[in-house]
């Protein structure tokens, strides 16, 4: 038999824009994994409970509008029915919320309690609980951070966002030079990738710097990432912490943001395809450069006669390293195949 659970006037009200979210509650360290659609779901949910938090027992909000906002951010077509919203309530009801405080004596404590509480669906109509250990550290008012909820849907990786929801709490600190710091167990924990991506090179590679890429797209600051190392060895030793040093962009650069956001997502994804193939070509034209530069003479003649066979029209003294520039990059492509090059760009290094 389903749990009896309050009734709650929250249907009607409309889900804020805004997400006021406490420092514990973007610090979840969760056992599950959480998937993209799970964590925008719980910031849903929170955002449209946020005000009456600790004033009622049982939120609700109809399930339709949930499909609707969301694909009205990302440029979609609605879902049809629950069903995946249904198997994302179900992860997050399975998600222990920690949290680890000091008490007035100065002695510490620890908290755990599921993320969230018991749930019923009848009518389109979901009302849901917080434990009220929860619903306190939710609200906790020293601890804020504020989110746009559709910058929350923009994010396409879920490392990306939760990354967000960390930094944005710093960034929005009145400091000079906002970072945040922390050991490399706690953030796998905080990602969700304590058994995934176990190489820090991978972590770095597929997790963190395409998530610090996307949040310098999207959001009113970007990040540095530093390694903190220990021990001797290849690369100067074990990667055992990292500080994430928060640059808040300017007020251009924040508008750019802003742009960035209102364009189509498949717009987004086509110009960042664009943008890819224009640097693999631009590091190309490089490494072709480089090669002859530093080759024979006898070497840039070859290329030069070839350059004259395909069509091209070469400039006097073509050969010269002055005048290199005015006809490499158009053959760019095969010199760097022909002469088996490594290129070094925006795509990282590639042996060809």
């Amino acid at each position: 038999m389903a749990p009896k659970l309050p009734t709650s006037a929250a249907t009607a009200r409309k889900t804020p824009l805004t997400l006021v979210k406490a420092t514990g509650a973007v610090e979840i360290k969760a056992d599950a994994d959480l998937t993209l659609a799970d964590r925008r779901l719980f910031n849903h949910l929170l955002a449209h409970a946020y005000e009456s938090l600790g004033k009622v027992e049982s939120h609700a909000i109809e399930l339709a509008s949930i499909r609707r906002f969301a694909a009205e951010v990302r440029d979609g077509t609605a879902d049809v029915n629950n069903t995946r919203l249904k198997a994302s309530i179900e992860t997050l009801q399975k998600v222990l919320c920690q949290f680890n405080y000091l008490r007035s004596d100065g002695t510490p404590g620890w908290e755990s309690a599921q993320l969230l509480g018991p749930c019923r669906i009848e009518g389109g109509v979901l009302t849901y609980t917080f434990h009220s250990w929860v619903s306190e550290r939710l609200k906790e008012p020293a601890l804020y951070s504020y989110l746009s909820l559709r910058i929350i849907y923009e994010f396409e990786s879920k490392y990306a966002l939760t990354l967000y929801e960390v930094l944005k709490r710093y960034a929005d600190r009145n400091a000079a030079e906002p970072y945040w710091q922390t050991k490399v167990e706690e953030l796998r924990a905080i990602l969700g990738c304590v058994d995934k991506l176990k190489d820090w090179k991978d972590l770095r590679k597929y997790a963190l710097d395409p998530a610090l890429s996307e949040i310098a797209r999207l959001g009113e600051f970007e990040a540095t990432l530093h390694e903190i190392r220990q021990g001797g060895g290849r690369g100067g030793g074990r990667v055992v912490g990292c500080v994430f040093r928060i640059q808040r962009k300017s007020k251009q650069e924040a508008e750019q943001a802003v742009r960035e956001i209102a364009k189509p997502k498949a717009q987004r994804r086509g110009e960042r395809a664009a943008a890819k193939e224009e640097g693999l070509f631009a590091a190309k034209a490089d490494a072709a450069l480089r090669f002859l530069e530093g080759a024979e003479v006898a070497k840039r003649m070859e290329w030069a006669k070839r350059a004259e066979e395909l069509g091209m029209t070469l400039p006097p003294a073509a050969t010269a390293k002055d005048n290199l520039r005015k006809w490499v990059p158009a053959l760019a492509e095969v010199i760097v195949d022909a002469e088996h090059l490594r290129v070094r760009g925006a795509l990282g290094t590639a042996k060809e």
